[in-house]
C-alpha cells in the first residue's frame, strides 16, 4: 500500500488546479489524488439563525465541518445527478466545484474510496461571517480503492493536518466549507 505522506505535495498542486476532494493522500499513479473527509458521525445541519452565544457558534461550525467531511466522502457512492446537491448542501465555491471535480476525477479513474477518516479539530475562529478551523486529521483507516475490485491502493495517515475556511451562506443562513487546504507535515 502507498503511504499518504508521498503523495502530499501532488495533492496541494491538485488542489490548487481545483481538481481535488475527496481523500487527502497519493495515488499509485498519475491519477490525481482526491482530498480527505472526515468522520465522527452524521451531524445534522447546523440551524440557518446565527447563534447568540461563542459556544453555540463554535458547534455549529464544527458540525458544519464534520458534515462537510461526511458527505463529500459518500456521495460518490450515490447515482452522480444527485452529487451537486448533496455536496452544495455543505460546501460553496470554490470547494463545491473543487469537490465536484474530484469526484468525476476519480469515476473516470475507477478509484473510490474506503473508511472514513476522523476530525480531531485544533482550534476555530469565528469573525461574523466565515470562520477558519484547524484539524488535525486521522486518515489511518481510509484510502482509495480500486472501484471494481476493491482492492486498496492508498492508506492515510493518523495525523494529517487541514486547514478549512467556512462561510455562512447567505442563500440559508448555514455554514458551509468554502475552501480546504493541506499544508503539509504533521500535528
Amino acid at each position: 500500500m502507498n503511504n499518504f505522506g508521498a503523495g502530499r505535495r501532488q495533492l496541494r498542486v491538485v488542489l490548487a488546479s481545483a481538481a481535488a476532494l475527496l481523500l487527502a493522500g497519493c495515488s499509485g499513479g498519475s491519477v490525481p489524488a482526491p482530498t480527505s473527509p472526515s468522520h465522527l458521525s452524521a451531524p445534522t445541519q447546523p440551524s440557518s439563525a446565527p447563534s447568540s452565544s461563542g459556544t453555540e457558534q463554535r458547534q455549529a461550525v464544527e458540525a458544519a465541518y464534520r458534515q462537510f467531511w461526511h458527505s463529500t466522502f459518500h456521495t460518490s457512492d450515490k447515482p452522480e445527478s444527485t452529487w451537486h446537491d448533496a455536496v452544495a448542501a455543505v460546501a460553496v465555491d470554490p470547494q463545491l466545484t473543487t469537490a465536484l471535480g474530484a469526484m468525476q476525477t476519480q469515476k473516470q479513474a475507477g478509484i473510490t474510496v474506503y473508511g472514513d477518516v476522523t476530525a480531531r479539530i485544533v482550534s476555530v475562529q469565528i469573525t461574523d461571517v466565515s470562520a477558519k478551523v484547524v484539524d488535525c486529521q486521522d486518515a489511518s483507516k481510509a484510502g482509495q480503492a480500486d472501484a471494481k475490485t476493491g482492492k486498496r491502493k492508498t492508506v492515510g495517515v493518523p495525523r494529517n493536518p487541514v486547514n478549512a475556511d467556512l462561510k455562512r451562506d447567505t442563500a440559508d443562513g448555514r455554514w458551509k466549507v468554502a475552501q480546504v487546504t493541506f499544508p503539509g507535515g504533521t500535528c
